[in-house]
C-alpha cells in the first residue's frame, strides 16, 4: 500500500473522532496534520483550534483543562491539570498563528504562556505536571517546552525560549539515568521519589521528540548542545532495547511487556529527524526504518493505529489508540517520506 494511502486514512481517522473537551491528546495530531498540509484537514483542525480557545478558562488554560477523576489505571488516581497540560495545545496554535495571521490565536498563546509561567514550580524551577504535588514527568518536557520556544521566536521573546531551555534541563536532570541515558516517567520533589520509575518507550520518545523541536525551533540558543547530546544519547540507548520486529516494547528493558506503537513512532520521526540535524549517527537510520514500517504494516483498514498505550501511560494501562498515536504516524510518515513510498504487507 502506497504511504500516502495510508496517511489519508490515518489522518481522516484522527478527523473523525475529535473529542472537544480534550485538552492535551489532540495536540500532536494538529501538528500531523499540518506537516502534511492537505488543506480540507487543514481547515478541520484550525477548527479544533479555535474551539480550543473558545473555552480558553479565565487562568489562561486553552479548551476546557479539565481534571480527571477516579483512573483506573496506571500509578495516579486522580489528574488536576496545571498550565502544564494544556500548554500541549500552545504549540499547534503558534503553528497555526503562523499560517494564518489571526490576532486571536497571538493572544490566546499569551494568555496560555502568563499561566505557565504562574505555574507552581519544584524549588529548581520545574513546573508541575498536576496540581495534586510537586511533580515533574517526562512527558512535560514535550507538552511544555516545544510552545515556549517557539512562542518566544514569534514574538521576540528571549525569556521565554530560555525558560523552554530551562524546563528541559531541569527535567532531564531528575529524571533521566546518567548511566542508562533514559529517562523514567515521574519525579516527586516531596518525598523525594519516582512515583513511577520504568524507563517508559513513549516516556523516552516525548524526550527526543521535544529534543527535535527545541533543536529546529533555536539550533542557536546556549543550551542547544546540551539538548543535542541528550538526545543523540537517548536515541542510542533507545535502539538497544528494539525488538526483532522493529517495535520498542512499552518498557524499553521488560520483554515482558507489550509492543506499542507511539513510543515506537516517536523514536522514528525523532531519530531520522535528528541524523538530517547532524546529531545522530546516519547509522541509527535502519533502526528507525524498522520502527516505522512495523507499525505502519498493522494500521488498520480504517486507519486507526493500534497498540498504543493510552494516559497516564507506564505499567499498567490499557491498549487501544489515541490521538498522539495518529499524529506521530503523520509525523514519523513526514520524516520518512523520501524513504518510502509503499509498505510492503
Amino acid at each position: 500500500m502506497e504511504v500516502t494511502t495510508l496517511v489519508k486514512r490515518v489522518t481522516q481517522f484522527a478527523l473523525a473522532h475529535h473529542d472537544p473537551r480534550d485538552c492535551w491528546i489532540k495536540a500532536t495530531a494538529i501538528s500531523g496534520v499540518l506537516a502534511w498540509d492537505e488543506p480540507n484537514a487543514v481547515r478541520a483542525v484550525e477548527g479544533w483550534m479555535r474551539g480550543a480557545i473558545a473555552t480558553q478558562r479565565s487562568n489562561g488554560h486553552l479548551n476546557y483543562a479539565d481534571a480527571v477523576q477516579a483512573i483506573g489505571a496506571g500509578h495516579i488516581q486522580s489528574f488536576t491539570p496545571t498550565a502544564a497540560l494544556p500548554a500541549s495545545l500552545g504549540f499547534p496554535l503558534m503553528q497555526l498563528y503562523l499560517r494564518n495571521g489571526d490576532v486571536g490565536f497571538l493572544d490566546a498563546a499569551r494568555r496560555q504562556m502568563q499561566a505557565l509561567i504562574d505555574s507552581p514550580r519544584t524549588s529548581d524551577g520545574g513546573i508541575w505536571a498536576r496540581a495534586e504535588g510537586p511533580e515533574l514527568w517526562i512527558d512535560f518536557v514535550h507538552l511544555m517546552a516545544p510552545f515556549m520556544a517557539l512562542y518566544g521566536k514569534t514574538v521576540g521573546d528571549a525569556a521565554a525560549v530560555d525558560e523552554a531551555f530551562r524546563q528541559y534541563r531541569v527535567h532531564v536532570g531528575h529524571l533521566v539515568d546518567p548511566a542508562k541515558r533514559l529517562a523514567r516517567h515521574a519525579w516527586c520533589e516531596r518525598p523525594d521519589h519516582f512515583p513511577q520509575s520504568t524507563f517508559w518507550s513513549r516516556g523516552n520518545g516525548w524526550l527526543v521528540c521535544a529534543s527535535i523541536e527545541l533543536l529546529q525551533i533555536a539550533p542557536d540558543h546556549a543550551e542547544a548542545g546540551f539538548v543535542a547530546e541528550a538526545c543523540a544519547a537517548a536515541l542510542q540507548a533507545i535502539a538497544r532495547h528494539q525488538e526483532a520486529s522493529g517495535f520498542l516494547c512499552h518498557v524499553l528493558d521488560d520483554p515482558r511487556s507489550n509492543l506499542e506503537a507511539s513510543g515506537t513512532l516517536m523514536f522514528a520521526y525523532a531519530a531520522t529527524r535528528a541524523i538530517t540535524l547532524g546529531i545522530a549517527p546516519t547509522a541509527l537510520q535502519a533502526a528507525a526504518d524498522r520502527a516505522f514500517l512495523s507499525v505502519a504494516r498493522t494500521v488498520e483498514q480504517t486507519g486507526k493505529v493500534p497498540g498504543v498505550a493510552v494516559p497516564p501511560g507506564g505499567p499498567g494501562v490499557p491498549f487501544d489508540w489515541t490521538q498522539f498515536g495518529q499524529g506521530f504516524f503523520l509525523l514519523a510518515a513526514k520524516a520518512l517520506e523520501t524513504r518510502f513510498k509503499e509498505i510492503a504487507a
